[in-house]
């Protein structure tokens, strides 16, 4: 081999071994590079999981804070919802007491209605305002006192009771009522009784308060209106059983009561209109 052969020889086996060093340099580098990416990327990535992990813990603390905040309101909304329908419940408690002491205390309109009920009202009336005999015994069995019936003890009552409870009442205390304007009449000696008694008011109403009634009130009429207090104090009875066991909201009740009370408000009315009082008979 001559000189020339041996000079490319060693150059092509410095050059391998160049290219092999260069080659191992370069995966080094590569290796390092890759170490040093992945080292900082996996402190990165650590450093945000602890900071993931740190806001997760506060938005933990943060929910169960403002969910011990939700249920302090519900026990607090719940708390006063119970005093505030315990507070309904006592004053309905006291109305019924009071509407109910009303009906007791309505004992001299009873009676009175009790009287007229035995009484042939007709033939009474066509000779009071000639027979002052008559007049003066009316005067003398009237035993009810109307200043001192409890109508406005009754009244206010009225928001705190059904809608049928007084709408039961409102029948209750109208045939009373009608009683006391017919002994009036008796006691004055009234010539036109027919005109100032409006009768089919209160035959409307006692029929819409008890429409199972309405064949019997057909037949016998405003006459026999007295011996339907005592299933009308039976039926505001029921009403207020009604009302503790939550059957009183119902659309028909509603609609029944509201029928009942339209009738009373219009009897009411056509007795204010008629209260005049003509002059008593001479």
């Amino acid at each position: 081999m001559t000189w020339l052969e041996q000079l490319m020889a060693s150059i092509a086996g410095s050059t391998t071994v160049i290219a092999v060093c260069i080659w191992l340099l370069r995966n080094i580098i590569i290796t390092r590079l890759t170490n040093s990416v992945k080292h900082e990327y996996d402190a990165k990535l650590s450093a945000l999981e602890s900071e993931l992990r740190q806001n997760e813990e506060l938005l933990k603390a943060d929910l169960q804070s403002k969910e011990s905040q939700i249920e302090a309101l519900r026990q607090g909304a719940l708390a006063n919802a119970a005093n505030r329908q315990n507070l309904v419940f006592e004053r309905q408690l006291k109305a019924i007491e009071e509407l109910w002491d009303a009906v007791i205390q309505y004992g001299p309109a009873k009676a009175v209605s009790t009287q007229m009920a035995s009484i042939n009202f007709e033939y009474a009336a066509k000779r009071a305002p000639k027979d002052a005999k008559i007049r003066e015994f009316f005067k003398a069995i009237d035993i009810c006192d109307v200043s001192k019936l409890p109508a406005n003890q009754a009244l206010k009552t009225r928001p705190f009771v059904s809608p049928l409870a007084w709408a039961y009442f409102a029948a209750y205390q109208a045939i009373m009522m009608h009683a006391i304007i017919k002994i009036n009449m008796l006691k004055i000696g009234v010539d036109n009784f027919e005109g100032a008694l409006d009768e089919k008011k209160l035959t409307d109403l006692v029929a819409k308060a008890l429409p199972h009634r309405v064949d019997y009130i057909q037949k016998y009429g405003p006459a026999v209106f007295h011996y339907l207090l005592e299933e009308l104090e039976d039926m505001m009875l029921i009403a207020f059983k009604m009302m503790f066991d939550g059957e009183d909201a119902d659309k028909e009740t509603i609609k029944k009561a509201s029928s009942i009370v339209e009738e009373a408000d219009k009897l009411m009315e056509a007795n204010k209109a008629s209260a005049s009082e003509p002059r008593e008979a001479a």
